[in-house]
């Protein structure tokens, strides 16, 4: 019988699950369709689709195992699959949000570092390298020490339920610790990237801000309104990767060591946060898909009242 908690957990990670998959389908969709009308996809958008398309992933493989705490909370031996699936989406998605991140930096910021003019026009031709090599190197690596993992959860989960086998778990749970590292390790990398990137922006936008604001007239200059618009959304997405980051350690410590059912559904609230609140931000600040949402928005209302004006 679950408790009200847990009730109250799994209807909010339910109503972020379904407004993500709505809201990532969406970004995927749109940039489909503009794609197909193009004959040609910009690589913002490859972008924008990969994104989306992992984190759609991400949140099915976040519910899922929502619902496997409720079930099968400390028993990992019964999760190898869903374990697999969510260290390939979370990965994944990390990887792309921080090429997003970085594609938007060299497109926005502005310096006279060679380095940085070279990274800005060639940046359009090392998309399909950038989200590709890093999974490459991932998966060539993620999957014998998944198995390994779980061969040490399954050690440690048996030896927990006999007596006098304290020196085996003890042994397991540091062989695990030890093939944990490197997982943590690689997460870790783009996390660090993304941060500093969305930071560099923030710093570079609040600069311009303030430029633009001792040349002009007045405070209510438009280009001034852009740009505080666009630092408002990238403080936005710092707060939400942040965030989803906690999330990520709170269920990892709740559910590796099996301490508390209600922790770990709390982390999973917590990051299935981010693949939803990001991408609204990403529609309400990217031109096209704001307009192509109004666009929609307008001919749902327009059916709703029976076609009348």
């Amino acid at each position: 019988m679950l408790s009200s908690w847990e009730k109250i957990f799994m209807v909010l990670a339910t109503g972020e699950f379904l407004l993500g998959i709505l809201v990532n389908g969406f970004i995927a969709l749109v940039n489909c369709i503009d794609w197909v009308k193009r004959k040609k996809l910009l690589p913002s958008d490859l972008i924008l689709v990969s994104l989306a398309i992992t984190r759609i992933g991400l949140l099915c493989g976040l519910m899922w195992n929502s619902y496997l705490i409720l079930i099968y909370f400390g028993v990992p031996t019964h999760v190898r699959i869903i374990d697999v699936f969510l260290v390939l989406t979370h990965n994944s998605n990390i990887w792309f949000a921080t090429i997003l991140s970085i594609f938007y930096f060299l497109k926005i910021t502005s310096f006279s570092n060679p380095l940085f003019l070279w990274m800005k026009w060639r940046i359009d031709r090392m998309v399909f390298m950038l989200l590709g090599v890093p999974l490459i190197i991932y998966f060539s690596i993620l999957f014998p020490m998944i198995k390994t993992m779980h061969y040490y959860y399954g050690v440690l989960f048996s030896s927990g339920k006999e007596r006098n086998v304290s020196q085996e778990v003890q042994m397991s749970k540091s062989k695990l610790i030890m093939l944990q590292l490197p997982l943590s390790l690689l997460s870790l990398i783009p996390f660090i990237l993304s941060t500093i990137t969305f930071s560099l922006i923030i710093v570079f936008l609040w600069k311009h801000i303030r430029q633009m604001q001792l040349n002009a007239t007045g405070s209510r200059d438009p280009s001034t309104e852009v740009h505080v618009q666009a630092m408002k959304a990238m403080s936005s997405f710092l707060i939400l990767f942040l965030l989803y980051y906690m999330g990520f350690f709170v269920n990892y410590w709740s559910h590796s060591e099996a301490k508390n059912k209600l922790a770990s559904l709390l982390g999973m609230s917590i990051m299935l946060l981010y693949p939803f609140g990001h991408s609204l931000i990403l529609i309400l600040w990217i031109s096209k898909l704001r307009q192509t949402l109004f666009w929609v928005w307008q001919q749902t209302l327009f059916c709703l009242r029976g076609g009348k004006p």
